[in-house]
């Protein structure tokens, strides 16, 4: 990856096509580049930690709101 902020292009899915999969790589590496905490994602994103696991252990399948949360805690650009 080149990009100073990657995007979910750079996480290719699970080979049997599974996204949350994909994007639970994508929440863990970023947030782990940042140095951030599960707790720390949590409060920038304003979700609970609870809910930063799930997505981070690919058991959620985000929603637009969610992923633009998610987006704007981790610093990522569209």
């Amino acid at each position: 990856m080149n990009r100073a902020h990657p995007l979910i292009e750079d996480f290719p899915a699970h080979p049997d096509g599974d996204p949350a999969g994909a994007l639970a790589r994508a929440v863990r590496e970023r947030r782990t580049a940042l140095g951030l905490s599960i707790a720390d994602l949590a409060k920038r994103a304003d979700l609970t930690d609870a809910q930063i696991r799930a997505i981070e252990a690919g058991h959620a399948a985000p929603t637009l709101p969610l992923l633009t949360a998610l987006s704007r805690a981790l610093n990522v650009e569209s």
